[in-house]
């Protein structure tokens, strides 16, 4: 076994309550402590690795309990902070008695656990010791799971936080869902903190949209004679993303090209403005950035090795579909493993080439089916058929040239 972090709770208070004597056996070990813990005495370094999601003190409702936990003006002054409030719930490894009214609590940093919900009220809590001087006579009750096993764990984080609905990418990262995505993006500097994982994650993608992205290469799930859905990796992300959640595995095989695709698809909004510039009717496509900063290509790299960065890129309706007309250009063997049909250098110089063909094909789009509308546009499955049906004629030009 790891070695085990651990942290000390001083709890004048603290109960144990054994399994349910019908509980079934894999729950049967299962031990639950309760304390109630001075706020003022709140240990640091309790982990969140079972929450879902990260820590968000801005909002209205934990400005409340601040409030109650200070006792200020409205929230009926101090010492009733612990009923008013739903406590701390953990996941440990185990829980120790030590002398007096101390326990310490051991977390195996190997699997999830910790904080499996209060994540929020514990760093306000937090905050609020190095701010100023708690009362007191507030105190907050832990709650101590040990024993739990650790496949059960998502599942106990998804029903404790229901107060507000965990967002379903906040559990399949808590369920290691995405690993195989962190692994690839680990290779690429900024490449993780490019995408947010879970909520309250920072990151300039959604982790669902990066892998509605990669489905939306893979020409055995859309067709280029019929790409029936194609459209909403542009119009419904989320429905894409639970297409992810039933078969991960047949978009991990897409790893390989992952790191690529994200790049091909920032170098068609980094290029599409030059490209487009003076060859067809001026359109809702280019998106400026609204505070006068620049827009950062965290996959696409300049020749220092930093991200591109520009003050105009292609709008996701009018990239999508040009993105996914790439579908001819990737290889999908009888077992599922994706990879290019040529070299990447390649690929994207058949962008320089034909995306302006391609891009045709958006404007006209745009232009004669949907009012100058360019969002109705990428909602269009004719669109997508379009697009890739473009760069595939193109591809074929290419081959016949070379005989």
């Amino acid at each position: 076994m790891p070695s085990l972090n651990s942290v000390i709770l001083h709890a004048p208070m603290a109960r144990r309550f054994p399994a349910p004597p019908d509980s079934p056996a894999d729950l049967a070990l299962v031990e639950t402590h309760i304390f109630r813990v001075r706020a003022t005495e709140l240990p640091a370094g309790i982990p969140d690795d079972a929450n879902p999601r990260e820590a968000n003190l801005n909002r209205q409702v934990y400005r409340k309990v601040k409030a109650s936990l200070f006792g200020a003006e409205g929230s009926d002054g101090t010492g009733s902070f612990h009923l008013k409030h739903g406590g701390i719930v953990l996941v440990a490894e185990k829980v120790e008695k030590l002398d007096g009214d101390r326990y310490r609590l051991w977390f195996n940093p190997a699997v999830k656990q910790g904080v499996a919900n209060g994540n929020h009220s514990y760093q306000l809590i937090l905050a609020a010791q190095a701010e100023a001087d708690i009362p007191e006579d507030q105190y907050v009750e832990i709650k101590v799971h040990v024993n739990v096993p650790h496949q059960i764990v998502p599942d106990l984080a998804d029903g404790l936080n229901t107060s507000m609905q965990v967002r379903e990418e906040s559990l399949a990262d808590l369920r290691n869902q995405f690993d195989w995505l962190k692994k690839v993006c680990e290779s690429r500097p900024g490449g993780m903190e490019a995408i947010s994982w879970h909520e309250g994650n920072d990151g300039l993608y959604d982790v669902r949209e990066v892998l509605a992205l990669l489905m939306a290469l893979d020409p055995t799930r859309y067709p280029l004679e019929d790409p029936v859905g194609v459209e909403n990796v542009y119009a419904r992300v989320s429905s894409v993303f639970k297409l992810y959640l039933k078969e991960p595995g047949r978009v991990e095989k897409f790893a390989p090209i992952a790191l690529e695709a994200l790049e091909l698809y920032e170098y068609i909004r980094f290029s599409a403005p030059r490209l487009w510039q003076g060859k067809f009717r001026l359109l809702k496509i280019a998106d400026r950035p609204s505070n006068g900063s620049l827009f950062a290509f965290p996959f696409l790299l300049d020749e220092t090795g930093k991200p591109e960065r520009s003050d105009v890129r292609l709008t996701k309706a009018a990239a999508i579909p040009c993105f996914a007309a790439f579908r001819p250009m990737v290889n999908v063997d009888k077992d599922g493993h994706a990879s290019w049909k040529y070299d990447f250098t390649e690929i994207k110089a058949m962008w320089d080439q034909y995306g302006d063909e391609v891009m045709k094909e958006v404007h006209d789009t745009v232009t004669r089916q949907h009012s100058g509308n360019t969002h109705y546009a990428g909602r269009s499955p004719m669109l997508y058929r379009a697009t890739s049906k473009t760069l595939e004629l193109a591809d074929l030009r290419r081959q016949l040239a070379r005989q």
